[in-house]
């Protein structure tokens, strides 16, 4: 049929060229014969030009029906593409002539988009959905206990010392959770916003990393954890990097804290720096908990947690990973973990060297 289709075309415009070229040779005739074969010429002329016009005309109605099947047939699939959001296409090796395969490849082409787009949507609205309901559990948690901790003492526990004490420490304790978790919900906010301004400049590591640990030392002794830093092989090299100080000293403190908190008794948190090539190293290593092989991959999304119950009871907001990946990646790098579950984690990312 489709073919036939193109046939047809070619021959209605042969059709009409022959048409012009027959009127054309009439006229020529006409001034060079004499005046008594002018209108027996042009009576023959205009015959054929006549029958020629009422063929013409009949396979031109022919191929018009026929295009205009194949254009309703498109506009039928793009309808259905539209409604359904299907992954339905028009069939572009079916369609004869190159200015409607073009039409088709272009509509085609918005389909795919289009699937893409709404299928990037739902996406969002499904990790929308997600972060709503973690945030709503979150919050709701710390105060509905800070909600009941002071219930009870209005209702006359106030009277106990012990238990007024006990008590209100409680309270504090989700207080602070409750404030870490919204300064970390801000603080992400700006950063996956784009707020967050980044001010990129070139810095020692190795005194940066020292001053660090110094400042987290009284933090890992009252955890009864040793802190130790351990500075490149190479003292005498270039420990200059490129970053944003203040952020990448927000995902080292993060970090180490992390190290401290999910350690085990007596443990040992380990911060080195390694000079490779045009790289400066960051490490983190620890002898704590591990991570199980099947969580490390999740351990940078928001809220998510390996172990819920001591991750609130040291007062984690489960967003301190996933403010770290998006730091590191601000500064076009990543952040790998290495972890045996049970013997503990390595972290590490790099920064460019100055």
């Amino acid at each position: 049929m489709n073919n036939s289709l193109h046939s047809q075309m070619k021959q209605r415009e042969y059709a009409i060229a022959g048409l012009f070229a027959l009127l054309l040779f009439a006229l020529l005739l006409v001034i060079l014969l004499p005046a008594s074969f002018h209108f027996a010429i042009a009576c023959a002329a205009f015959s054929i030009a006549g029958a020629a016009v009422v063929w013409v005309l009949f396979r031109h109605r022919r191929l018009s029906e026929q295009l205009e099947a194949q254009i309703g047939g498109m506009a039928e699939t793009a309808l259905e593409m539209a409604r359904r959001g299907t992954d339905k296409q028009i069939d572009v090796g079916a369609i004869p002539l190159a200015e409607l395969r073009s039409l088709a490849h272009a509509i085609n082409a918005m389909a795919e988009r289009a699937t893409g787009d709404i299928a990037e949507l739902k996406r969002l609205e499904r990790v929308r959905s997600e972060f709503l309901g973690n945030v709503s559990h979150e919050l709701r948690t710390p105060i509905f206990s800070v909600q009941g901790y002071l219930e009870t003492l209005i209702d006359g526990a106030m009277d106990d010392p012990n238990v007024r004490e006990d008590f209100l420490n409680k309270a504090h304790h989700n207080v602070l959770r409750l404030h870490t978790l919204l300064t970390d919900l801000i603080e992400i906010s700006r950063i996956e916003s784009g707020e967050m301004k980044m001010s990129f400049r070139y810095f020692n590591a190795d005194e940066f990393l020292r001053s660090i640990v110094e400042e987290l030392r009284p933090t890992a002794q009252i955890a009864g954890i040793e802190l130790h830093y351990a500075p490149p092989l190479t003292p005498n090299g270039n420990a200059t990097v490129f970053g944003d100080r203040e952020r990448i000293k927000q995902a080292m403190v993060n970090l180490i804290e992390n190290a401290i908190k999910y350690n085990k008794p007596n443990g040992l948190v380990t911060v080195s720096l390694e000079l490779v090539g045009e790289q400066g190293v960051f490490r983190v290593a620890d002898t704590g908990i591990g991570i199980p092989e099947g969580d490390i991959r999740r351990i940078f999304e928001r809220f998510y947690r390996v172990n819920k119950d001591r991750s609130r009871a040291v007062g984690g907001s489960g967003l301190g990973l996933a403010i770290v990946k998006h730091i590191i990646e601000a500064h076009n790098a990543t952040i790998t973990v290495r972890s045996v579950h049970g013997e503990g984690s390595t972290f590490s990312f790099w920064l460019k060297r100055g």
